[in-house]
């Protein structure tokens, strides 16, 4: 209840503040479509690394789950097999301000205050895909809170949408490795501040902190909605404008998280709980468990582990049963070979932990349940449907993927 509250007084507040004129002058007055183009241009307090180059990236989805593969439309269709990836790049604003009032939007405005296009991210829930920076529901916007001033340098680490909520497949695919993008641009000692969501969420932080970054050097935005700094640092998104994750990302976060595991030993065959999630529960849970037990699999609910925890989890798997959810941006741990048997719902069959599998080398089974409650139109009723599992194809598939799980295991 008392989150219901919170969103409603969000609504109402996001409602009056397009509807009341106050410091209008903040509201952006155009666009700069490109980081590249903004930096090139003289005078304008901005420059420009590049790291990565446009490519072409390919995903090997065979038909079976592409058939399966649930289409909502927008980014949440039938999963890309070839996307052309842009750049990936650190943008440097002097006097740069940032706006994210809110979970869907992330508005990055340059000294002359046009936003800037590719840096910036709004998300349209009606679609279900990403909208254009033309579109940034910054324009609509009559009332603004003045910006908190920073004196340095702010790297922003917001990347919008489920990052934006607390997920943590979100945080570890989406947020984390711009890091990566920072130190590859050499500007990693130039930072003072690094800006995130919610320094209260336990997993963020211990990230960060595995990687260096003190304490007194996050700011979240419960303070920090609206800012303005000497000099605002933001990168490229890491999955630039589609769904695949690059091979950078997956190694930046084994190389920088990986030490960071737990002086823990668990067995190396995982089961995933999502009995303390929202949503997607196991309803025939307990017989799943003891069909497992005998292969020596023990169940673990991740949301009770802590970051160290589920790292040294996932790095000592040889085999991971699970139904689909964030917990799975763990398989960036896992050694290379690993098998994963991934269950779904059958409104919720989507391309994530099957594409990261694809990058990590990890050969990747699923099964898709029966409808639970017949069938479903979008994609949040399909984010809240549970599943039970078939048995029988579940031990068929553990068959399978036993031989490869005790190769390497040695």
């Amino acid at each position: 209840m008392p989150e219901l509250v919170t969103k409603g007084q969000r609504w109402v507040s996001r409602r009056l503040r397009e509807l009341l004129p106050y410091r209008g002058h903040y509201r952006p007055l155009g666009v700069h479509t490109t980081s590249q183009n903004l930096a090139a241009t003289p005078r304008r307090g901005a420059s420009y690394v590049e790291l990565y180059a446009p490519t072409t990236t390919y995903l090997a989805v065979n038909d079976e789950l592409y058939a399966h593969t649930t289409d909502y439309g927008g980014l949440h269709a039938k999963p890309n097999r070839t996307e052309h990836a842009p750049a990936a790049f650190v943008l440097t604003l002097e006097h740069g301000r940032l706006l994210a009032d809110n979970n869907q939007s992330v508005a990055i405005i340059s000294a002359d205050n046009k936003l800037v296009g590719d840096v910036s991210f709004q998300y349209d829930g009606r679609r279900s895909d990403l909208a254009r920076p033309e579109d940034n529901n910054v324009f609509q916007l009559r009332w603004f809170s003045a910006p908190v001033r920073v004196r340095g340098t702010v790297c922003s680490l917001l990347s919008g949408g489920g990052a934006a909520v607390g997920n943590y497949y979100h945080w570890l695919i989406d947020s984390l490795p711009r890091l990566h993008l920072l130190k590859e641009a050499g500007l990693w000692d130039s930072v003072d501040y690094f800006l995130i969501y919610d320094r209260n969420r336990r997993f963020v932080v211990d990230s960060l902190l595995a990687m260096g970054i003190r304490p007194e050097q996050l700011l979240d935005l419960s303070t920090h909605r609206h800012l303005v700094a000497d000099r605002l640092v933001v990168t490229s998104p890491v999955r630039g404008s589609g769904t695949h994750t690059p091979e950078w990302a997956c190694s930046f976060l084994r190389r920088a998280l990986l030490p960071a595991a737990a002086p823990e030993t668990f067995s190396p065959y995982v089961y995933l709980s999502r009995s303390d999630a929202p949503a997607r529960h196991v309803l025939n849970e307990a017989a799943v468990e003891e069909m497992l037990r005998p292969y020596g699999f023990q169940t673990h609910v991740p949301g009770q582990y802590t970051l160290a925890q589920q790292i040294a989890l996932f790095a000592g798997a040889r085999l991971v049963v699970a139904p689909t959810g964030a917990a799975l941006a763990n398989l960036v741990f896992v050694p290379p070979g690993t098998p994963v048997i991934e269950l779904f719902p059958k409104h919720f069959t989507v391309v994530e932990y099957p594409e990261l599998c694809h990058r990590l080398g990890l050969p990747h089974q699923f099964l898709v349940a029966d409808a639970a409650r017949g069938e479903l139109h979008s994609r949040r009723e399909g984010w809240r449907e549970d599943l039970t599992i078939d048995l029988v194809a579940l031990e068929h598939c553990l068959r399978q993927a036993l031989p490869t799980a005790a190769t390497h295991s040695h």
